[in-house]
């Protein structure tokens, strides 16, 4: 190759000289590069941060641990770095040492919550276990403090070739679906880095091994035909399999998600040594205990270990150290729970367990209910019909030899041979490595593993079947733009494409049908067609591709190919459920037809029509059935009626009553649906609007129930805009200024106390405060017990584990309840239930003794399945639990799962 001209380069040019690839860890993470015009070995590159409050040190790796001190606790100075000196938090080494001493102030595990589909990727919820006045991020905005972080320090020792500005690979575990891809990239771009394509941690593993083979690798594999990779990080478990061809590698299975790694470990094992410490643990000595323990598992399970290691907590008393807390344990005990219990030698067939539950619930991740690591492995194996002859471990729950040899030893039963280990030296730094050698190879045009995208994606289409629209191998690249089905699409109205997925159908070509019962639902992807003048519908084609990053991409493009709308996927992670509509289209007609007639008859005219507003829901149920069998599909279809008649609620007070009544209804719970996000939006901005026949009781009490029935769907804002008009009339002392409700009339003030315990997302501090108000004034009745309970439920409806009251907050509620007379016994005890609820999580469950107790009261009550709820964990919760804690029966076929 012909040498460039120096002097005719611009500065931009001059300065992308490397390749980078960067593996961000959700324990560790790390920086590897190797320059454009070189071959030669893989660097690591350096990392500055602060390893103590007064030095700092240059290490390969950076600790991902973000740690976000309270005020005057850290010393002046002690946070700055070479490139900031004003920083108030602390990024690497320091910030885990620190999160060790206090760990309600440090965030660990971000990377595992970009991929919890039940947490808003954006809100402020880390740390998880935080202190009352501890500061909170984003899992998002850890990833991007992180990358920010390393391109900082990177800049600082390589002015003139800014890191944004190099070709960067990005690594990610090979089970994350597209939305956490995309919020990777998004942490990226948020960081400064542009140039990022996006590698799965498997393949970089195995790119560091082929790298350091270059020269007789297939030499090596001569006797291999298929790799597996097994990479088990601090939040994941990986399963990967390559297939070693005369074509070359191709990357042929990857496992589905499971959040199952190192950090279940270091609980298990805190599990084991909490009871030896004699003493109960609060959320912060805890906090401790898990990391002491990693540190014990780490040195007892490495090379030349110790017979045994001590752990230490501080005491609550004021002499920490007289008062520390310490307990023993030995090299045996851990390799007995872990080899045992995560890594035992198990039957090929033997299935994944739904009944272990070690510990796996811990720090509001859904870990996986089974620790058994063999399980997993052998179902991966058994439907891929893999028969590897080779083996590469990564990650740092793998770096242990016993869990190698224990791993080796369990496949090598299976599969009747042995297997070859492929080994990496510097294996926490192998990912960094490989996303580099990868980054170089694809920059020079080099042979890569094929295999393109991990999974096939599929579009609903009709209630049972989806369409394929990208198939599993997909290239890098590769657009395909199907034929059919033709689509014509509303203007102005979105439009949502239930979207699924799947790891283990490989034969699927795109444009076949398939079954939506094969497959794993994601949510559904939602676009608003945007149309010309006098424009009522556009017909389209779909297209797919997989991205030169390594994302999808789905859009709907017209007929002539000049306009097109992007798919976007859904980043709020609420499950949802197939819409399933059973009313023939005749009644369905006529039911629209009944709403749009009711709303629009002259309200002189009312009482002499057929069709009253007051009486529509009982018009309703007589054509399509009784309203509480409507399924969700149905009721959301109704309320678009609703919708286009929201203008005609303000003629009347009966039509302004009938309005909120039934559209509430229809919409309730606020989620569920495809396209739930968007009717909520149309609701919330009808809140400026507020009432037109404002002094009208039964308005007033059918707005509020109204808000209610849909509260479960609005966003944080929302909730606190309706919190704004109801506490100064809730919580004494509070002043009116900003109210509209200048007095509240009698038919509301039941309903307004029960929207105000519903807002689930209000402010920690507001929702202890108006519980303290229920809780002074609680007579032990069915409403004032629901109220306070569904103001303290242990799971909620519409918002995350971090929205609920603090155990310590609600046992006094429960136990005065307890020492109280039951009037009505099966409604307050379903309340209690909810109440006291078991979660398996350290955080939200209420001490076990006092749910001993409730759970004796709920049997002697006749309440088995509720006294069971409180001592057992459950996997989903029946449509009779649920309406207990929405106040009112939900729709058929909506299921609220366990966060």
């Amino acid at each position: 190759m012909a040498a460039q001209n120096t002097n005719s380069l611009s500065a931009t040019e001059k300065g992308r000289r490397w390749v980078v690839g960067i593996d961000l860890g959700t324990t560790n993470s790390a920086v590897s590069r190797m320059a454009f015009d070189s071959e030669g070995p893989l660097e690591s590159v350096k990392i500055t941060q602060r390893v103590s409050e007064n030095q700092l040190s240059r290490l390969d790796t950076l600790p991902s641990f973000l740690y976000l001190p309270g005020p005057h606790e850290l010393p002046p100075n002690s946070m700055s770095l070479p490139w900031d000196e004003d920083l108030d938090y602390v990024v690497g080494d320091f910030a885990r040492t620190q999160g060790a001493k206090i760990p309600g102030r440090v965030v660990t595990s971000a990377k595992s919550w970009l991929a919890h589909r039940r947490a808003e990727p954006g809100e402020a919820i880390l740390p998880w276990q935080t202190l009352k006045d501890g500061r909170k991020v984003s899992a998002l905005e850890a990833s991007r403090r992180y990358l920010v972080h390393m391109r900082n320090s990177w800049d600082n020792d390589n002015p003139g070739e800014p890191l944004g500005l190099q070709e960067i690979v990005l690594t990610v575990p090979a089970s994350f679906d597209e939305i956490a891809r995309d919020l990777t990239i998004e942490a990226a771009d948020r960081a400064g880095l542009e140039n990022v394509t996006l590698l799965e941690e498997p393949q970089a593993a195995f790119y560091t091994w082929q790298w350091n083979h270059r020269q007789d690798w297939r030499q090596q594999l001569k006797d291999v035909k298929e790799i597996l990779i097994c990479d088990i990080g601090g939040g994941t478990c990986d399963f990967t399999a390559i297939k070693v061809g005369e074509e070359g590698l191709e990357r042929v299975a990857v496992g589905e998600h499971l959040m199952l790694g190192g950090d279940n470990l270091d609980i298990a094992i805190a599990h084991l040594v909490e009871p030896r410490l004699g003493a109960k643990l609060n959320l912060l000595q805890w906090g401790v205990l898990q990391q002491q323990c990693r540190q014990a598992k780490e040195k007892l399970l490495g090379l030349d270990p110790p017979e045994s290691a001590q752990v230490i907590v501080p005491g609550l008393g004021s002499g920490l150290i007289a008062s520390a807390l310490q307990a023993e344990v030995t090299r045996e005990e851990i390799s007995r729970l872990i080899l045992d219990g995560f890594f035992p030698q198990v039957d090929f067939n033997e299935p994944v367990s739904k009944n272990h539950k070690i510990g796996l619930q811990e720090w509001g991740l859904p870990y996986a209910d089974d620790p058994v690591v063999p399980h997993y492995l052998s179902a991966f194996l058994r439907t891929h019909k893999l028969d590897p002859q080779a083996i590469l471990f990564n990650g740092g729950a793998c770096r242990p030899p016993a869990i190698k040899a224990r791993l080796c030893q369990v496949i090598s039963g299976w599969l009747g041979h042995p297997v070859k280990i492929l080994e990496n030296q510097d294996e926490h730094l192998a990912v960094a490595h490989g996303a580099c050698a990868f980054g170089w190879l694809k920059h020079h045009g080099r042979e890569r593993i094929r295999g393109g995208i991990a999974r096939s994606y599929y579009l609903g289409v009709g209630q049972s079947e989806a369409l394929c629209v990208i198939h599993r191998n997909q290239d890098e690249g590769e657009k395909i733009e199907l034929e059919k089905p033709e689509l014509s699409l509303r203007v102005g109205t979105p439009v949502a494409f239930p979207l699924f997925a799947s790891t283990e159908r490989p034969q699927d070509g795109v444009g076949e049908i398939v079954s939506q019962e094969l497959l794993n639902p994601l949510g559904s992807l939602e676009t608003v067609i945007d149309g010309q003048a006098r424009e009522k519908e556009v017909p389209v084609r779909l297209a797919a591709q997989v991205t030169e990053i390594g994302t999808m991409a789905l859009w709907a493009t017209s007929l002539d190919k000049k306009r097109s709308w992007s798919l976007q996927l859904p980043l709020r992670g609420r499950r949802q459920h197939k819409a399933v509509m059973e009313i023939a289209p005749a009644l369905l007609q006529r039911a629209k037809q009944a709403i749009s007639g009711a709303f629009n008859a002259k309200p002189n005219k009312i009482e002499g029509g057929e069709l009253k507003p007051r009486a529509l829901l009982g018009i309703l149920e007589g054509q399509l059935g009784k309203r509480s069998n409507w399924a969700l599909a149905l009721n959301r279809t109704l309320w678009e009626e609703f919708l286009h008649a929201a203008k005609r609620r303000r003629c009347c007070a009966e039509y302004e009553a009938a309005w909120f009544n039934g559209a509430g209804f229809l919409l309730r719970p606020g989620l569920g649906a495809p396209l739930d996000k968007w009717r909520i939006e149309q609701m919330q901005n009808m809140m400026s609007e507020w009432l037109q026949f404002s002094q009208d009781e039964n308005v007033r009490r059918e707005f509020w129930i109204f808000w209610r029935r849909i509260s479960a769907g609005l966003e944080t804002a929302a909730q606190c805009s309706l919190w704004s008009q109801l506490h100064p009339r809730l919580i004494p002392g509070r002043r009116h200024i900003k109210s509209r409700l200048k007095q509240l009339l009698p038919a509301e003030k039941i309903e307004i106390m029960r929207l105000a315990v519903s807002l689930e997302r209000l402010p920690m501090s507001e929702k202890e405060i108006l519980g303290e108000t229920l809780f002074n004034n609680l007579k032990v009745n069915p409403e004032a017990v629901w109220q306070l309970c569904r103001l303290g439920a242990r799971r909620l409806m519409g918002a995350g584990p971090q929205h609920v009251i603090a155990p310590e907050i609600v046992e006094p509620w429960l136990k005065a309840i307890l020492d109280s007379k039951w009037s009505e016994p099966r409604l307050i005890g379903q309340s209690c239930a909810e109440l006291a609820r078991f979660t398996n999580n350290r955080a939200l469950d209420l001490d076990e003794k006092l749910r001993q107790r409730l759970a004796q009261r709920l049997t002697k009550e006749g309440l088995p399945q509720a006294a069971k709820r409180v001592l057992e964990l459950t996997e989903e919760h029946e449509a009779a639990d649920n309406s207990v804690l929405f106040g009112e029966e939900l729709p058929v076929g909506l299921r609220i799962f366990r966060s």
